[in-house]
């Protein structure tokens, strides 16, 4: 078994074992009484255009590289550190089993930060979607490689219907294809093969050959160890917004490592 297929039957279980203890339609209800807010993902990157954008990850560990962080780190002052530093959006991971993260870190980023929030999981099941919007999430992540066409835009659909913008995450050619018929502008490249977690940020590079023309957001996303790795995105892609984790989780100088990514 893949390691896709194993994340995604274990998802299934997961959210099933969720609605007993809070059912979707309860969510709902209670998303019905959510105060309306202006935290869109989606807009904050257009009115960007011009300039680079970060997208901060928040995490706790990866299937990659294991715990790179302690566990009790305060992800909240973390969030505080990216939004004084001109971070544009924020990237929480709240996958328990392979991340170790909760959408209690969501919540609890929530209250301190103003930015849009990215709930970075694998989302498998409409439930997840209400229940992202319910804890504060204004975007999600739609990974092409782990879903059927229907199954991708019945999600999309759920989420925008709620104003949470998707990002379509793809890995190569054939997911591009199916990710520029979908109605998000937003779509991310993803650098980090889902088979065997090695990165190689000329995933970027080979892609964005098809890209030229296409109405969509894109973002270059995992892979980057050096502000240098950025600048040359940029200048050979001309894509300038980036999902940067382990690289910014995992720095000792965390305000300058930014700074040179944005300067």
């Amino acid at each position: 078994m893949s390691i896709l297929n194993e994340i995604y039957e274990y998802k299934i279980e997961f959210v099933e074992k969720q609605k007993k203890l809070h059912t979707q339609s309860n969510i709902i209800d209670k998303i019905k009484n959510l105060p309306s807010h202006n935290f869109s993902f989606s807009k904050k990157l257009k009115n960007e255009r011009s300039r680079t954008s970060i997208i901060g990850e928040l995490k706790r560990a990866s299937p990659s590289l294991g715990n790179f962080v302690n566990k009790e780190i305060n992800l909240p002052n973390i969030a505080k550190i990216y939004e004084e530093c001109g971070v544009s959006c924020l990237s929480i991971l709240t996958d328990e089993k392979y991340f170790k993260g909760s959408v209690t870190d969501l919540i609890n980023i929530r209250k301190i930060s103003t930015l849009p929030i990215l709930r970075k999981d694998f989302i498998v099941d409409e439930y997840q979607i209400y229940e992202s919007k319910l804890v504060g999430a204004s975007c999600i992540l739609i990974i092409l490689a782990m879903l059927d066409q229907k199954k991708a835009d019945k999600l999309e659909a759920v989420a925008q219907n709620i104003g949470l913008d998707v990002i379509i995450e793809i890995h190569n050619k054939e997911e591009l294809e199916r990710a520029v018929t979908m109605k998000s502008q937003l779509i991310g490249i993803n650098n980090r093969n889902l088979n065997n977690f090695e990165t190689r940020i000329e995933t970027t590079i080979e892609l964005s050959n098809y890209i030229v023309n296409l109405n969509k957001i894109f973002i270059s996303e995992s892979g980057f160890h050096s502000h240098s790795n950025v600048n040359k995105i940029i200048s050979l892609t001309g894509i300038n917004n980036f999902l940067i984790g382990e690289y910014l989780m995992k720095s000792e100088q965390l305000e300058t490592d930014i700074a040179n990514i944005l300067n």
